[in-house]
């Protein structure tokens, strides 16, 4: 998570954060001539142009966000919220109630500390089968996919029962002993098979399925 900033962007990340730190928010046009004053008061060389400019680039690298008291280096000190970021870099593709139900806190208190990790870019929202699920920014678009449709319940059970029986399965197998119909059967057999997790072989004319490396 750690950004390269050059020097005069320190400069103006150090005072913002000591303006923060005296209890205000952080608003554009507000913060401006506290800034300015600073930089009068010192050696510091940057115009008024150049201290616009800085900001809006530190804004846009989400290190300080409009209408917080707090800079990114401090969203973590949180103990709450550090811990439901830790939970969605354990559990990506994780969904509200999920947090909801493993982390045992109020449901205002996880709305508050995601909307956070939101805004600090810590995190992000995605919308896959009308759900929002969450994941650390690092992760691509394609993979985010695959790390929800795997972690889903019924995809586990076919991966779960696969694990158990290298030989092959064949999808009248599969939805047989996992009682799964098989049109349900077959969308999760496609999605699997679409992010690598398995492979699907024609063998004495039938096609088996495989669990590969994933």
């Amino acid at each position: 998570m750690e950004l390269e900033l050059v020097e005069d962007e320190k400069t103006i990340l150090n005072i913002v954060h000591d303006y923060l730190n005296k209890n205000r928010q952080f608003t554009f046009e507000e913060i401006i001539p506290y800034i300015n004053s600073r930089i009068r008061l010192s050696s510091i060389n940057i115009s008024n142009e150049g201290v616009r400019k800085i900001l809006i680039s530190i804004t846009n690298k989400r290190l300080i966000v409009e209408g917080s008291k707090l800079t990114k280096a401090e969203i973590l000190n949180n103990e709450k919220r550090n811990e439901i970021y830790d939970f969605i870099l354990k559990n990506p593709g994780t969904y509200f109630n999920r947090i909801l139900h493993e982390l045992n806190y109020g449901n205002h208190i996880i709305v508050w500390h995601l909307s956070m990790l939101l805004k600090f870019n810590f995190i992000s929202k995605e919308i896959l089968e009308n759900h929002e699920i969450y994941f650390d920014t690092t992760t691509e678009f394609k993979d985010k996919k695959a790390k929800y449709f795997t972690t889903k319940v019924k995809s586990q059970k076919i991966i779960n029962f696969m694990k158990n029986d290298n030989l092959g399965c064949s999808k009248t197998k599969l939805s047989r002993e996992l009682n799964m119909h098989m049109n349900t059967l077959a969308k999760y057999l496609n999605l699997l098979e679409k992010y690598g997790v398995i492979v699907k072989k024609k063998i004495d004319d039938r096609y088996l399925f495989f669990l590969s490396e994933y």
